[in-house]
């Protein structure tokens, strides 16, 4: 090959590096940026450390001992509350709390009577069942427990009270059906007499949430529904 040859060859590739090459109003500023600033572009970030939240233990009850001679409570020596409702997709569970008010000791066991009351007094229609079982778990199969003389009143939670709940749901009626529930009217086990108290039905702040069909859970020795 000349010599000739090479400064040509030379002079074409200069031509097509120019054709490659941007405008000069295309390079973007970052393409200044020093190598500091790119390199510090594509450092990895360390995720932040986080402890694990650690859960406050639950509330153990204890489970009182019974002497011998306790008798079993009365309707006379009892009152209850609504403690409020909890819900989730379409089922809701209401929690009570039975409370001694008396100043002897004695024991309930089992299922309470349960009765839907409108603003007169009256029954209104409903299913009552009895079971451990609901939408949200298992209660413990129903036992004596021994209600102290003289506990902290109702809407404690406190240990030394009784518990139980009612299952149900709110989608199968109408507002106005739900709110006919004005007051409930509950037998403490194995009793005639019942304990009327006031329900403000379909109020979910403190209310009683049913559409008519019930299932009791049994007595238990500590609420169902934390918080409230």
């Amino acid at each position: 090959m000349s010599r000739g040859v090479i400064p040509g060859l030379a002079t074409a590739l200069v031509l097509v590096a120019s054709g490659c090459t941007s405008p000069p109003n295309a390079v973007a500023p970052a393409a200044t940026a020093s190598p500091t600033a790119a390199v510090s572009a594509v450092a990895p970030v360390t995720p932040p450390v986080i402890s694990p939240s650690i859960s406050p233990s639950p509330t153990v009850y204890p489970r009182l001992p019974i002497p011998a001679s306790t008798p079993r409570c009365h309707t006379g020596q009892l009152e209850v509350a609504l403690l409020g409702a909890g819900a989730a997709t379409g089922n809701v569970r209401n929690s009570f709390e039975m409370r001694n008010r008396s100043n002897l000791s004695c024991w309930v066991y089992g299922y309470v009577g349960f009765q839907l009351l409108d603003s007169r007094g009256r029954p209104l229609p409903q299913s009552l069942n009895r079971s451990t079982d609901s939408f949200f778990g298992q209660s413990d199969p129903p036992t004596r427990i021994l209600l102290s003389p003289g506990s902290p009143p109702l809407q404690s939670r406190a240990a030394g009270h009784a518990f139980f709940d009612v299952a149900t749901e709110d989608v199968t009626c109408s507002g106005q059906q739900m709110n006919a529930t004005a007051s409930l009217e509950i037998w403490p086990p194995d009793e005639d007499a019942a304990i009327v108290i006031a329900a403000h039905g379909g109020d979910w702040s403190g209310g009683f949430i049913s559409c008519g069909d019930l299932t009791v859970n049994p007595m238990q020795i500590q609420p169902g529904l934390a918080g409230g």
